[in-house]
């Protein structure tokens, strides 16, 4: 009876260990990089290369060149001024700090090189993320042992870890958002848990710490406010008691946003001095961006791309206990499903919704402490009903736990793409411990991060040409007769010459293009400017996107005739209203001659 007793502390302890021994067994050296390496800048900028300011990326370039961290600096954005910004908030940063000095430390002590990315700063770093890893688990189980038995408990934590996403994200992806997210949430839930019972200060001002800490690292979860705001509110008359006990407590209020603004305050100095403004969105990319008036909610959900039911099913059964928890604990049931209805829709909102080379829908992992409440109350349900509903519920629950475990090896050896998967592929593979070029086939276009896309299967689209003009019929004061032939001069002081335009979704419903473009060219241009450059791209109201320039080389002196073809694929489409543009940018401010042109569209 006493180990029933610690039955969830044990099960606790086992995945802990499990979690953190193989989570040091798999530490890459390239654990510093890509997303990550945005939200780390902040650290050897400020405490190695003396660039707090992000003033000179000359340094960035240089460790990217030798250590290969990303194949774009995406991770840096530039203000009004053209001055290179960080992208990401540095609140992910303030979690990484305590352990970067560690790893400094052990660098210079065992003669590693103190350069902010050598063996000590990433061992370092992954020892900090399974701390937050751990304390995350350990408030979850604080959480779930409040309303439910320890075997109810012991069971949701091996679900949660085992049967979800759970497992890649605070495993091999621990050094992401995600991780300390969670963490933040369950502190969240647990000190509103204990603020409703006893009206504690320091459970209000750890509380809206927590938040803004979490707003500092990911400004969209901003909403879990709701968790504390609507807890115990049940009616109108819920709410009002409930601002008179805030009102009860200004003095900790008080103390939390003092606590908050200093928290908050580096961040805001950073982007006065950077912008002259307190508060700036560096999220400044078209492509990707938050559009609430077009929710991807059918994707995230069920997509076989990344659809969140399809890889994680056994969370089905938390959104079912959401009606158990309402018919049992209706007191928390508003800030249960208010949260997470508004999170859900936020994730659901943002264009690249699935979400990177992520497993299944990696954001929603910040709901499950949540979840988890829910997925107690259906258990609860199911272990109060007949043998016969119990047996085909644990049957499930084990077949979607191995599921989960077998697609995630999938995950890791590239089986199951993480970035192109179709339902044919998904179908092709599943199950599978190894994937056949046939398979290759049935996978999403395959865009590569730095933009050199190659097209070598142009025999499986249909092509359709939609501009070929060899200027013979034009008339126009840039048209140009010579030798009995005319063609198109773009003067010297034209800066751009536009020739084919259009939205996207008149082209195809597809979710992809081959654009080709052949012309003829010959021109001049002053020495000290560059040559001219072809511009294909997708525009939006906020900017251009998937924009590739490339440089139009020619003989000055010879003025022969050039040949040129420059293949463009279309990035991933924020909107079927979004417009391609195919233009000439005269950067050379001399005349260039263009002739046989012709647009072709390469499509499914």
């Amino acid at each position: 009876m006493k180990k029933l007793n610690n039955l969830s502390l044990f099960v606790l302890i086992g995945i802990c260990a499990v979690i953190s021994v193989y989570r040091i067994n798999v530490v890459s050296e390239k654990e510093i990089s890509w997303d990550v390496l945005g939200y780390y800048l902040y650290l050897p900028a400020t405490f190695i290369y003396d660039d707090p300011m992000l003033k000179d990326i000359s340094w960035l370039k240089k460790v990217n060149s030798e250590k290969k961290l990303a194949d774009t600096l995406y991770m840096v954005t530039e203000n009004n001024k053209g001055e290179p910004m960080y992208f990401f908030l540095m609140g992910l940063a303030l979690f990484f700090l305590p352990f970067f000095l560690v790893g400094h430390a052990f660098a210079a002590i065992l003669g590693f090189p103190t350069d902010g990315f050598s063996p000590p700063y990433q061992y370092s770093l992954v020892v900090g993320a399974i701390l937050y890893t751990i304390i995350g688990l350990i408030f979850l189980r604080k959480i779930l042992k409040y309303f439910f038995s320890e075997k109810v408990t012991a069971l949701i934590l091996i679900i949660l870890v085992f049967g979800t996403n759970y497992i890649h994200h605070l495993t091999i992806k621990d050094l992401e958002t995600v991780n300390v997210l969670f963490m933040l949430t369950t502190i969240v839930v647990w000190c509103t848990i204990k603020w409703h019972e006893h009206y504690k200060q320091k459970h209000l001002i750890i509380i809206v710490v927590s938040i803004t800490l979490m707003i500092l690292i990911k400004p969209s979860e901003l909403f879990v406010l709701l968790i504390p705001i609507l807890w115990n509110v049940a009616s109108f008359g819920d709410l009002k008691l409930k601002i008179s006990k805030l009102f009860n407590h200004k003095k900790a209020i008080l103390i939390a946003m003092g606590i908050s603004i200093i928290i908050v305050s580096p961040q805001m100095i950073y982007w006065y001095l950077k912008t002259g403004s307190l508060i700036y969105d560096s999220y400044k990319n078209p492509g990707v961006g938050l559009d609430t008036l077009s929710p991807h909610i059918i994707n995230v959900l069920i997509s076989y791309r990344k659809g969140w039911l399809l890889y994680t099913p056994i969370m089905a059964f938390s959104l079912m206990g959401f009606y158990f928890l309402y018919k049992k604990n209706f007191k928390i049931f508003y800030a249960c499903f208010f949260y997470f209805v508004v999170s859900f829709f936020i994730i659901s909102s943002w264009t690249e919704w699935w979400y990177g080379a992520g497993y299944s829908i990696r954001p929603l992992i910040t709901t499950y402490p949540i979840l988890a409440i829910c997925l107690g109350y259906f258990i609860v349900f199911i272990h109060q009903n007949k043998l016969a509903l119990k047996i085909i519920f644990w049957i499930l629950v084990v077949f979607f736990i191995f599921l989960n475990q077998f697609q995630w090896w999938q995950l890791k050896h590239y089986i199951l793409n993480p970035y192109q998967t179709t339902k044919e592929y998904y179908w092709a593979t599943f199950l599978k411990n190894k994937v056949s070029e046939s398979d290759k086939d049935l996978l999403l276009v395959n865009r590569s991060f730095s933009s050199r896309n190659e097209f070598t299967d142009s025999t499986k689209y249909h092509k359709t040409v939609f501009v070929s003009e060899n200027f013979e019929k034009s008339i126009n004061d840039n048209i140009i007769l010579e030798d009995n032939n005319k063609l198109y001069r773009i003067a010297a002081n034209q800066d751009y010459y536009s020739f084919f335009e259009t939205e996207y979704g008149k082209l195809t419903p597809k979710d992809h293009l081959w654009v080709k473009v052949k012309f003829n060219m010959r021109g001049q241009k002053d020495k000290e400017n560059p040559f001219p450059c072809l511009v294909l791209t997708m525009e939006r109201k906020n900017g251009a996107y998937g924009y590739s320039a490339n440089d139009l080389h020619f003989d000055s002196i010879s003025n022969n005739w050039e040949k040129v073809e420059i293949v463009y694929l279309t990035p991933e489409i924020r909107s079927s209203k979004d417009h391609l543009k195919c233009y000439i940018w005269n950067r050379g401010k001399g005349d260039i001659d263009i002739d046989n042109l012709i647009v072709e569209i390469y499509q499914k």
